[in-house]
This record gives C-alpha cells, sequence and structure tokens, in this order.
C-alpha cells in the first residue's frame, strides 16, 4: 500500500503504492513507550493510557506502590503492566521528586511529562542495551488456566494486525539539532532538563548526586563527571540524553480524551514515517496508545501520505510559527506555500475550504472526520468532472478522530478536492 523513503530536505516519507479509497486503514501501530502525562498521572491508566472512570478505593489504589508515580484503571491493567513498569522504569521514577534532586529545580507538568518518557526510554537501553538484561514477561502458559491461554492467544491474534516498534527503531528516528540559533529559548530549557536528568541517573545508580552546571554542550558536562570503570554505563547514557529528546520532541505523539486534554505522550517510530501537511490526506486515530491511520479522502498512487502535527483551523502565520517552535521546521506544503503560488488567494481559499470541511463541528475539538468504513471509489459519484446531485447517493457515515462526532454526509461531500 506504501513505501517507504527518505529525502535529505523531508527525512523519512511515505508514499502511496496503490490507490488509496476513503477511510482505509493504512497502518495500525502500538507504541513503544508511552506514559501518562503528569497533571492526569492519577487520573489515567499507565498501562492502557485511558482516563480512570471511577476513583480507586482509598484503601486499596491500584498503583505501584514501589515508585508511587503510576496508577492504574484495574487490577487487571496493574498485573499486565507492573512486572515490565519494575524492570525498567520503576527505579528511576521512584527518585523523580527526591528532596535532594528538586531543591535546585523548578519544572511544570509539561517538563516532568517529558522527563518521564525520557528516563523510560534511557531506562530501556540501559537494561536492554547496556546489561543486556530484556524484559521476559513472568506469566507462562503452564502458569496460566484455559481462560487465560485462550484470552493470551486472542490477543496475540490481534497484535499480528499491529506494528510492534522496537527500541532501535526509536534511537533511528530523525532527530531536529536543537542549538542557539535554531531555538534558544528550547535549547537554555533542554540543557536545565539534561542536568536534571543526569543527576537523576547518578543518585538512582550509583547513589550519588553530581551538581553540574551545562555551558553550551553536554561534552562540557561529560568533562565534569568524574567517571571510572563502574560508571560506564551512566556516562553511555549521558551521551544518549540529548539525542533523545530531539527525537522525542518530533516525533512523539500526545493521547487525547474525547474532551481534548492531552492525558499521555507516546513514541512509536512506525508512525513517525508520516511527515505534516496542513492540508492532510490522513488522519491518526488513537486508541489509548495504539493508533490506526486511515485515509481521510482517495490518495492516489505516488502520492505522499500525510498527517497533521496540530489544529488546522489557524492562520498560515500561526501555523508556521506553531511548527516552527514545537517541531523545528518551517512548513512548505501547499496550503502554507499557496499565497506564493497563487498571488490572488483563490487557491489559498480553495484549500481552506477544501480540508476545513474535515473539522469537527464540536467546539474545541481538534479533531477530523472519517469514515471508519472503506469506501470504494467506483461506489461513490466521486468525479470532479460531474458536479450534478445524485437522488441515489447513499449517506455517509463520518466520526471525529477525537471526539467520535458523528457526521452524515452523501458522496458528493468529496467533491470538487482542489489541485495541489
Amino acid at each position: 500500500m506504501f513505501k517507504i523513503s527518505v529525502s535529505e530536505f523531508e527525512g523519512r516519507y511515505i508514499t502511496a503504492t496503490r490507490d488509496i479509497e476513503i477511510g482505509e486503514s493504512i497502518l495500525r501501530c502500538k507504541s513503544y513507550f508511552a506514559v501518562t502525562c503528569e497533571d492526569f498521572k492519577k487520573n489515567s491508566c499507565y498501562n492502557c493510557i485511558k482516563l480512570i472512570k471511577s476513583p480507586p478505593s482509598p484503601q486499596q489504589p491500584p498503583r505501584c506502590f514501589n515508585c508511587n508515580e503510576v496508577w492504574y484503571c484495574s487490577e487487571k491493567c496493574k498485573q499486565e503492566n507492573q512486572p515490565k513498569h519494575q524492570h525498567y522504569e520503576c527505579t528511576f521514577f521512584k527518585n523523580i521528586k527526591s528532596p535532594k534532586l528538586i531543591q535546585n529545580y523548578k519544572f511544570d507538568f509539561d517538563s516532568y511529562s517529558e522527563i518521564r518518557i525520557i528516563l523510560g526510554l534511557l531506562s530501556r537501553y540501559y537494561k536492554d542495551k547496556l546489561l543486556n538484561n530484556k524484559f521476559v514477561s513472568p506469566i507462562t502458559i503452564n502458569d496460566q488456566n484455559i481462560e487465560q491461554q485462550q484470552q493470551q492467544q486472542q490477543q496475540e491474534e490481534d497484535d499480528q494486525e499491529f506494528i510492534n516498534d522496537t527500541l532501535d527503531g526509536v534511537l533511528d528516528l530523525v532527530e531536529n539539532d536543537i542549538n542557539e540559533e535554531t531555538n534558544n529559548v528550547a535549547k537554555e530549557y533542554i540543557d536545565k532538563i539534561i542536568d536534571y536528568i543526569i543527576n537523576l541517573l547518578n543518585f538512582t545508580l550509583c547513589n550519588n548526586t553530581t551538581t553540574s552546571t551545562l555551558s553550551t554542550t553536554t561534552t562540557t558536562t561529560l568533562e565534569n563527571i568524574e567517571i571510572n570503570n563502574n560508571n560506564k554505563n551512566i556516562d553511555d547514557l549521558i551521551k544518549l540524553i540529548r539525542p533523545l529528546i530531539q527525537k522525542v520532541r518530533c516525533n512523539q505523539f500526545g493521547i487525547w480524551t474525547k474532551n481534548d486534554k492531552c492525558i499521555g505522550m507516546a513514541v512509536s517510530p512506525s508512525s513517525s514515517y508520516f511527515n505534516h501537511s496542513c492540508i492532510p490526506n490522513c488522519e491518526s486515530v488513537r486508541d489509548g496508545s495504539n493508533m490506526t491511520f486511515k485515509s481521510l479522502f482517495p490518495i492516489k498512487k505516488g502520492e505522499q501520505i500525510n498527517i497533521s502535527y496540530l489544529a488546522l483551523d489557524k492562520s498560515t502565520k500561526r501555523r508556521r510559527d506553531y511548527l516552527k517552535f514545537g517541531y523545528y521546521f518551517h512548513c512548505q506544503c501547499p496550503r502554507c506555500n499557496s499565497s506564493d503560488i497563487d498571488p490572488t488567494g483563490k487557491l489559498e481559499d480553495s484549500l481552506d475550504d477544501w480540508i476545513s470541511k474535515f473539522y469537527c463541528r464540536q467546539k474545541k475539538c481538534t479533531g477530523l472526520y472519517y469514515s471508519k468504513l472503506k469506501l470504494s471509489n467506483q461506489s461513490l459519484i466521486i468525479d470532479n468532472n460531474n458536479n450534478n446531485n445524485n437522488s441515489n447517493n447513499n449517506e455517509i457515515h463520518l466520526s471525529c478522530s477525537t471526539c467520535n462526532d458523528p457526521l452524515i454526509v452523501d458522496s458528493t461531500f468529496f467533491l470538487n478536492k482542489p489541485n495541489y
């Protein structure tokens, strides 16, 4: 259906290898690692990354009692996740708010969320790559009853439909160099986060804090840290912090509720194949930390398949400013470049009118309407040369990718797609 290509200007991107119809599932993937956001961690499940529907019992809250940093919606989710959590990031999470560490730092919720996801990735690199101690599930078939075996078999069959990402895929992600020239404010804040994580690594792995002040590069920090044979692993982890932050910042996905609240962050290398466009032909539909990418309208063979990284109902300047600050690139998509191509503004208006049809009608929702079912192009009247209404058009049921708001349209909804 698609192929992955690489260019110096665009990095990795995907193009259609055949015509893709409306509502086709282009890719389904499970995130390699996901965390609940700091401000929602007590109200969201760390396993399924969904809101906890009912408050936990005060006597027996489903959480990790070792680190007290993650909560679960049920004992089932806790049992599924906690062994892996305690194998990797739990020890680091336990010290994330240690008084010895935070006394010299002031971070907001977003920063702690970013720190949590970086620590989760570092802990996996530490265990899998440096110690060669990969996680093995403690549950085996011999330990399970028949019902559990059936559930596991069904889960494995369901998982086959998804791409399972790996740590190597995370390490291979494209990163944007964040420095004084590209974004000095972001660079200074990243320096602060790196300094904090270095101290946390020393405190956790060596039970020792080393106050370090970052200058222009991480190398300066490394020169101020006494490294011996026992600390080589820490040295390797420190070298990885900045690249990981720069990879995550431009490749992470937010996990949103129906009320448009971001309750989690996920890293999924396969989902990062999709480049951004302000007039996307594809939309991500998220279910906790799982994602399915659905085509919004017909995509022709050879066309690049794009998603949007932001809410689309903004002016060109606001969209470009947001992308420059958050993702460190100047958007050159057809919609942003339309005024340069056509100074009259007609092309820009036609592109705005086309994509705005897919905006969710609900206030404050930034989702896009898509078809849950695959719709054959031949079964619809999608012919830009024949714009006549047809009384035989069937109703087409669309759904918002974020809040699930329904929208009923007919085939004329997909007519008059502008050329760009």
